[in-house]
């Protein structure tokens, strides 16, 4: 089952797999440092995204990530999607544009954070939640794009065009064009002769 998986995960076009990806890895970097220092009584902490002051943000950043990966995952195991196709790219794009909002608004706090409180640091996760988010913002808005392409597509699409490409499959693109019919031989004229 698992290699049944793994092979139909590899059967996935590149943008999907960098979209999933990056998805992974905004997810597993919310587990990573955040910040770290010397906090009030001399204390040295370290606060993963679920820690601290950023847990609210962190968690909803966790579970609109599984989501988007729950989008792939769920009909590559074999059951029916939960989404219709055509809702698929833009629920994802919705869910990626608002865990990227979160992310910064986690980083504005640390950094806010940072100014007031001189011996903490921000740390690495944010930065690969930030920077795993983007790419998957990015990936989500050209596959929508790609959709809505496909779909004015579909919309303008005639059979005349789709007998067209037919032929043209059938040819080869280094064959000369087919010489045209010869034309219809001339009706015959009766000659009626006139003695006299």
């Amino acid at each position: 089952m698992a290699s049944r998986f793994l092979r139909t995960l590899a059967l996935l076009e590149l943008e999907e797999r960098i979209l999933n990806g990056a998805a992974l890895v905004t997810l597993l970097g919310v587990f990573l440092p955040w910040i770290s220092g010397e906090w009030l009584g001399g204390d040295t902490v370290t606060y993963s995204g679920l820690q601290f002051y950023t847990t609210f943000l962190g968690i909803i950043i966790v579970l609109l990530e599984s989501f988007i990966l729950s989008i792939t995952i769920i009909p590559l195991t074999g059951r029916s999607g939960f989404l219709k196709k055509r809702h698929r790219e833009i629920t994802r794009l919705l869910a990626s544009s608002q865990a990227m909002v979160l992310v910064v608004a986690a980083l504005t706090v640390l950094m806010k954070v940072t100014f007031e409180f001189s011996r903490m640091e921000v740390r690495f996760g944010i930065y690969v939640t930030l920077i795993g988010s983007v790419i998957v913002t990015i990936y989500s808005f050209l596959k929508y794009q790609e959709q809505r392409r496909l779909e004015v597509h579909e919309l303008f699409h005639h059979p005349e065009d789709q007998a067209v490409s037919i032929i043209d499959r059938e040819e080869s693109p280094l064959a000369a064009p087919a010489p045209p019919p010869p034309p219809p031989p001339p009706p015959l004229e009766h000659h009626h002769l006139h003695h006299g």
